[in-house]
């Protein structure tokens, strides 16, 4: 008996595996009942779970209609730990969506993923968005990031904006 436990990973191992599956339906069941009210909480908890399901229903909660459920998946999704090109392309793709939570989210996870093909998008957002505290979460995840490409790009702006404050300061003063 001893050795058939140890061969299977032990007694608890095949309740411990029944019992994730478990939670992962019910959280899953949850996640897509639109009238949950543990909705964002079972998207939150999803993201302990490193498994190809959760991640692939927390890429599909990016296209859900409620912005606040983008927002947390998004976020949810990077804390997977799952940096593939398909799910850094999808986050990428947040950073031009309506909702200015789900775009700050989308630069967030970015930074979280830390993957250098992202700099030059999150770049664009923090040149052109329209919102200070998108334009700062991307900021944030170009110097999480840290490329040389990061690097550049933030320098160069930065030396604009202060030769623009420079051009102001000389405006008033004559």
């Amino acid at each position: 008996s001893s050795g058939i436990n140890a061969e299977y990973g032990g007694p608890d191992s095949f309740w411990v595996r029944c019992k994730d599956g478990f939670s992962v339906r019910l959280s899953m069941q949850e996640v897509f009942d639109t009238h949950s009210s543990v909705r964002y909480d079972s998207i939150q908890n999803l993201s302990k779970i490193k498994n190809k399901r959760v991640i692939t229903a927390l890429g599909k909660l990016l296209k859900d209609a409620d912005p606040n459920i983008r927002a947390v998946a998004c976020i949810s999704l990077s804390y997977t730990g799952n940096a593939t090109t398909t799910t850094i392309d999808r986050i990428q793709k947040l950073l031009s969506d309506s909702d200015r939570l789900v775009r700050e989210s989308a630069c967030v996870a970015l930074g979280k993923i830390q993957n250098p093909r992202s700099v030059s998008a999150l770049l664009n957002v923090w040149r052109n968005d329209m919102i200070s505290d998108v334009r700062s979460a991307a900021l944030k995840a170009l110097e999480i990031i840290g490329t040389r490409e990061a690097h550049d790009g933030i320098k160069v702006v930065k030396t604009l904006q202060e030769e623009i404050k420079k051009l102001g300061v000389d405006d008033d003063q004559s």
